[in-house]
């Protein structure tokens, strides 16, 4: 009998050391949907390339999803694809932030050239996303807009995947929108809003347990906050980096920022690269690069798309950029330090980018390209709309200008040499100056 006891109690062992065994590493599995390996590039110094040789990979098809896209090398880029004989879909945000039309005049131009469109479905207060499938075999999941300024000034990540189930899943969910039917994203793999962004990033912060390093365009959702600031509390190093407005007391997210540093967080700032990005690291280990602002409506109003990754190689990129950053960054988010004004008295418009946040010197242009949007006329001293110094004047403004009813500013000072002065702020990450009165520009050559 004693002999079938011993028996027993050792099968039991037997049976409960299995079960240790069996159980112990689903508490360190990754969650649903990690991919393990991806491709990432981070802006601005990727560049335009792997958009470019996405869409030159192209044999079959493309769904492109985009919230903004100006850039001119995209734009022909999906014209040529389109050309040799590729279907290309274009999902396109029709009504931005802000009321620009852009979008409306690149979508129609694209739709002539064979892409076929469709704007944002109205169930979403605004298209955010911003993805590539092609082929149906690998998907481009990313921070940035298809704007010269996200190539050039912005600091942006890109991951690229070929995980058939997460592939299929961003197409499947761009096939609903696109025949604006509804979509269960309950068992979803990837990251989505307004459907479970919320619930993914209450498990990822909870589940930190060393660190959560992130660079993110807003701080300003309160229960994104409260998250932050409880992993502060309990130990966590939360550490932030952002690109402040000025003036910082009327920055809607700087009482984010605030509520983190109560906490025992730590934030700092970034003017140069412009931090677009949307993208954090958990304990050194999981990476998240997607499309969702921390805001309410964001999260809880937009379509959006991110994806959770524990790639070795993709996650030691993203520490090795947020701690390059990290040094760059400044407690302070308008540095008082003053270049001198140059001896000729102004500075040209080129370097208006090194003079932030000052009005005691004029910038110098020769205005060879203008932009009227009938909501905005920009004057400025080069050929790119998204990436240089602009001079900015509102339809409040232009009865105050020489010529008007008849002749606008951007006729006006078309072709002259100007110095204008004012206060130098940034507007996505490039210099302008915004001019209430025509005192604040002098014509220096006809």
């Amino acid at each position: 009998m004693k002999r079938y006891s011993w028996l027993l109690i050792l099968l039991l062992l037997a049976v409960v050391l299995v079960g240790v065994v069996v159980a112990a590493p689903a508490a360190t599995l990754p969650p649903r949907g990690t991919a393990t390996d991806v491709t990432l590039w981070i802006q601005p110094h990727a560049g335009k390339a792997p958009i470019l040789d996405a869409l030159d990979s192209a044999q079959d098809n493309v769904r492109l999803v985009f919230y903004s896209m100006t850039d001119p090398d995209i734009i022909q880029k999906i014209k040529d694809t389109v050309a040799r004989g590729v279907t290309v879909r274009l999902m396109l945000e029709n009504n931005p932030y802000g009321g620009s039309s852009t979008n409306i005049d690149v979508g129609l131009d694209l739709q002539k050239a064979g892409v076929l469109l469709k704007w944002a479905p109205r169930a979403f207060r605004y298209l955010h996303e911003k993805a590539i499938v092609v082929d149906d075999k690998v998907a481009y999941i990313m921070t940035q807009n298809m704007t010269t300024s996200a190539f050039t000034a912005s600091r942006e990540y890109i991951v690229r995947t070929d995980d058939p189930r997460l592939v299929a899943e961003v197409a499947r969910v761009y096939d609903a929108d696109w025949n604006r039917d509804p979509i269960d994203l309950k068992d979803a793999y990837l990251i989505w809003a307004p459907d479970n962004s919320r619930e993914r990033f209450a498990m990822l912060f909870n589940s930190a347990r060393q660190s959560i390093w992130l660079e993110e365009q807003n701080s300003q959702d309160p229960q994104i906050l409260r998250l932050l600031t409880d992993a502060a509390h309990r130990g966590v190093d939360v550490r932030f980096i952002s690109t402040p407005r000025w003036p910082i007391e009327d920055d809607p997210d700087e009482i984010g920022r605030e509520q983190i540093r109560q906490a025992g967080g730590q934030v700092r700032y970034i003017l140069d690269p412009y931090i677009h990005a949307k993208v954090f690291v958990i304990d050194g280990k999981l990476g998240f690069v997607g499309s969702q602002n921390f805001t309410t409506n964001s999260l809880d109003n937009n379509r959006e798309l991110g994806i959770l990754f524990s790639d070795r190689e993709a996650v030691r990129q993203m520490i090795d950029q947020f701690l390059e950053d990290w040094e760059k960054g400044t407690e302070e988010p308008f540095p008082t330090a003053k270049l001198p004004v140059p001896p000729e008295g102004y500075i040209d418009h080129t370097k208006a980018k090194f003079y932030l946040f000052r009005d005691d010197v004029p910038v110098q242009l020769t205005v060879t390209h203008t932009y009227n949007s009938g909501r905005v006329i920009w004057l400025m001293g080069n050929a790119d709309q998204d990436a240089n110094f602009k001079v900015v004047i509102f339809p409040s403004a232009y009865s105050r200008f020489p010529g008007y009813p008849d002749t606008l500013p951007d006729k006006y000072y078309f072709g002259k040499t100007i110095r204008v002065r004012g206060l130098i702020k940034l507007y996505r990450g490039w210099p302008e100056i915004i001019v209430n009165s025509p005192k604040q520009i002098e014509i220096v050559e006809e």
